[in-house]
């Protein structure tokens, strides 16, 4: 009698049932991203012993499950206390990782690559499914069948696609959470590596089935997936945010040069005390135009990283390829602390370094006068620059205090013409122009061609006043437009073009007169009215673009005592269409 016989009913004939499926022979990828369970029988390699330690928590390694190329990490969590979370995915959740003996490392933290499936479509089309899957130390299912649960021990098992190097390899375990510090432990990687060799192919040499169909049979598979105490990996946003966190800590890293250097750092201290106590050179040309790092920290405002730069130079008034010292960038910065500093440390003051210009000098017109008016060989400026600064500094004023938004813009100041005049001049009638805000002008404003047939009109008062005409486009400055408009007369446009770069051009009596790239410098040869507008001042109280709408204004002879209502987008207007001879 056989062995079970006592305990079955006899045998009924064996049921004729349709082929589901055939197993397929190993592919090249085979234990890519998953144990290669259904052709291979792995060894075991036995490892029995606690790898983390917290107060209510065991984390034990089990052993290995090892096949011919790759291996299965078995561990267990043993808890004595199960705590309600409402967020079990934490980065301070369970970590593992594997320290090869050649200094590589793999973690269950490493993330994941985009796979794209191939398959074949209901109509027998291609097509491509795309999935996320986790490289490294691979999560895998440990298979959570009720046999297998338990509320305080939770087996989890990570599988790595490779074979550890010959040598000593360490496992290391962290689990913020459970109290669990980093802790390593010794793993024989030369004994998988012989396990290996013992793992068997189950079915060699199969061979590909032939082509069977299915009879609509549905294949069930039980889907509880890795458990959730593992910590999970960062997601693209966070590796890049931890990528600069590192970056920014490196930069702290005493070295002795000032590579990696950017814009803004030279005005943080502790980064250039970190660099000049490892040896760092002072003197070194590091910047555009031969700037020295004492020029680089004056010009970022930075009074502490100028006084941790000046015991170390030899010469406080140091040159840049363009005969500028320290404070002129200093200057430039309007820092009151940076230029008090150079001041006191020795600086000239009074040397000009674009004619007529001398450090002290453009001081004499900021509201930092006062720190070079009763040093020797102060000078004192002509009234009629005195005067000439006053009213350029009133019309800046002019514009306001709030952000100004010019990216875009075009503006042209009219003098002496009132609206209808100018209106007029532009080809309308201005009984057909009535005064309108943007959201009701007879245009569409979001169509950028259709608002370049249009323009803003708005009167501003002054002595003299006139007129300025606004787009959100080049029109304003454009030759035609300017040509119409100055008849007996000046006008002056300019657009703010957001590719870069502010053109301005002069009409007078309805011919072209000159041509502007604004702001820019100034240098010694550019036009006295380019200093007197603050083109050469690096931070001011006024808004951006205040500067250079003032200037455009007085280039157009209007003295008006507020503009705000002619920059602002959202106030009201007259709209005017241009017609077809202006239009571009």
């Amino acid at each position: 009698m056989g062995f079970f016989d006592d305990l079955v009913l006899a045998e009924e004939p064996a049921v004729e049932q349709a082929v589901l499926v055939r197993l397929w022979p190993p592919r090249e990828d085979e234990g890519r991203y998953a144990p290669p369970v259904d052709q291979f029988a792995p060894a075991l390699s036995p490892q029995l012993e606690v790898v983390g330690v917290g107060p209510e928590t065991r984390v034990v390694v089990t052993g290995w499950s090892v096949w011919p190329g790759s291996l299965t990490l078995h561990l267990s969590v043993f808890r004595k206390v199960r705590r309600q979370s409402g967020d079990q995915r934490r980065q301070s959740g369970l970590r593992v990782g594997l320290l090869f003996s050649d200094g590589r490392r793999v973690t269950s933290l490493d993330g994941t690559v985009t796979l794209r499936i191939p398959y074949t479509g209901p109509q027998g089309e291609a097509l491509e499914a795309a999935t996320e899957q986790a490289v490294g130390l691979i999560p895998l299912d440990p298979g959570l069948h009720h046999s297998r649960r338990s509320l305080f021990k939770t087996d989890v098992d990570l599988y790595l696609p490779q074979l550890p190097p010959p040598g000593q390899a360490q496992l290391v375990v962290e689990w913020p959470d459970e109290g669990v510090p980093e802790t390593r432990t010794a793993v024989d990687a030369d004994a998988l590596r012989a396990a290996s060799r013992r793992a068997f192919e189950v079915w060699p040499g199969l061979e590909p089935p032939e082509q069977e169909a299915a009879t609509g049979s549905i294949a069930a598979f039980e889907v509880s997936g890795p458990p959730a105490l593992l910590a999970p990996p960062l997601n693209r946003r966070q590796r890049e945010a931890l990528r600069r966190e590192e970056e920014a800590r490196q930069r702290y890293v005493p070295q002795p040069d000032w590579q990696r250097m950017g814009y803004a750092d030279w005005g943080n201290a502790a980064l250039v005390r970190a660099r000049l106590e490892a040896g760092a050179p002072p003197d070194a040309r590091v910047g555009w135009h031969g700037a020295t790092p004492l020029h680089l920290t004056a010009e970022q405002g930075s009074a502490e990283a100028v006084a941790a730069l000046l015991p170390h130079v030899a010469d406080v008034d140091v040159r840049d390829e363009e005969e500028h010292t320290p404070l002129w960038y200093a200057v430039h910065s309007m820092d009151e602390a940076t230029v008090r500093a150079l001041i006191d440390a020795g600086a000239d003051v009074w040397t000009p370094q674009a004619e007529p210009w001398s450090p002290g000098r453009l001081l004499l017109t900021t509201p930092l006068a006062p720190l070079a008016q009763r040093l020797p060989g102060a000078v004192e400026l002509p009234s009629e620059e005195v005067a000439a600064q006053q009213a350029a500094d009133a019309l800046i004023a002019a514009f306001g205090t709030r952000e100004i938004w010019t990216e875009g813009l075009g503006i042209c100041f009219v003098q002496g013409l009132d609206e209808d005049e100018l209106i007029r001049r532009l080809g309308a009638d201005p009984a057909k122009c009535p005064r309108s805000d943007p959201d009701h002008a007879l245009f569409e404003p979001g169509d950028y061609d259709e608002s370049l047939r249009h323009v803003g009109i708005t009167g501003v008062d002054g002595t003299p006043g006139g007129c300025v005409i606004t787009q959100s486009g080049f029109m304003p400055s454009d030759d035609a437009v300017l040509r119409a408009i100055s008849a007996g007369t000046t006008a002056y446009g300019v657009y703010f073009n957001p590719k870069g770069g502010r053109f301005g051009t002069l009409a007078r009596d309805g011919e072209i007169v000159a041509y502007d790239e604004i702001g820019l410098g100034p240098h010694a040869s550019d036009p006295a009215a380019y200093w007197t507008f603050r083109f050469w001042q690096g931070k001011h109280a006024f808004p951006y673009g205040a500067d250079i709408l003032a200037y455009c204004c007085a280039a157009a002879g209007l003295r008006i005592a507020d503009g705000r209502d002619a920059v602002d987008p959202r106030a009201p207007r007259r709209w005017v269409p241009l017609p077809t001879r202006l239009q571009r």
